[in-house]
């Protein structure tokens, strides 16, 4: 679909139900494996190599895109059963923010430094509704790679996000189902809210 956009950015998490505890696997969106691929008007023309993130594109932006990239992301993982997925467009990040504050973030590397030099590699930034999405999403498309560094300041996010969510999820018991309810409109999934906060617990 001319219109379902790319998987941005890809985490396949692993759940130990029995520890409680999650991990994080970060999938580079330019990584080569077996996608189904369709012509213009729907019908499928099997399988190819391509980039990861391309799967999503030949859905429909909803629940078929993040079909595909969860046969996708399968497919990588030699045939690994995958339970559910959870897909947030760029605009629930402002939507994130306003559920917990600001941020506070070690930036990772000297992508943002040449244009933004505010965001210097090892400094401490206090992210807000103003510069997170700068700082998630910002690459340099003139330079190889760029996507594996923003990954990097991606990864940085979700942990001092996760950091925070698990401090304000042992304050109030109500925090989980909170946050599913402010990132619905922004998401698409398969995961109801009781699992949601089952997940959300783990993390904590």
């Amino acid at each position: 679909q001319a219109d379902a956009g790319q998987a941005d950015a890809l985490y396949l998490l692993s759940w130990d139900r029995v520890e409680k505890t999650i991990t994080m696997i970060t999938i580079p969106r330019d990584t080569m494996t077996e996608i189904e691929v369709f012509g213009p008007s729907g019908e499928s023309f099997g399988k190819s190599k391509d980039h990861i993130s391309i799967s999503y594109a030949y859905g429909d932006g909803g629940h078929k895109s993040c079909r595909l990239t969860e046969d996708a992301v399968s497919e990588l993982f030699y045939g690994l059963p995958i339970q559910g997925y959870c897909a947030v467009s760029m605009d629930g990040i402002t939507a994130l923010i306003q559920s917990i504050g600001t941020l506070t973030v070690t930036v990772p590397n000297d992508s943002l430094e040449g244009a933004y030099p505010e965001f210097a590699q090892g400094a401490q930034v206090t992210l807000d509704e103003e510069n997170t999405e700068l700082f998630v999403r910002y690459r340099d498309t003139g330079e190889r790679q760029s996507a594996l560094e923003r990954m990097e300041r991606q990864k940085e996010f979700l942990r001092a996000f996760g950091q925070t969510a698990k401090e304000k999820a042992l304050e109030d018991a109500g925090f989980a189902t909170e946050l599913y309810a402010v990132l619905e409109p922004y998401m698409v999934t398969s995961i109801g809210n009781d699992q949601f906060v089952k997940l959300m617990e783990s993390a904590a």
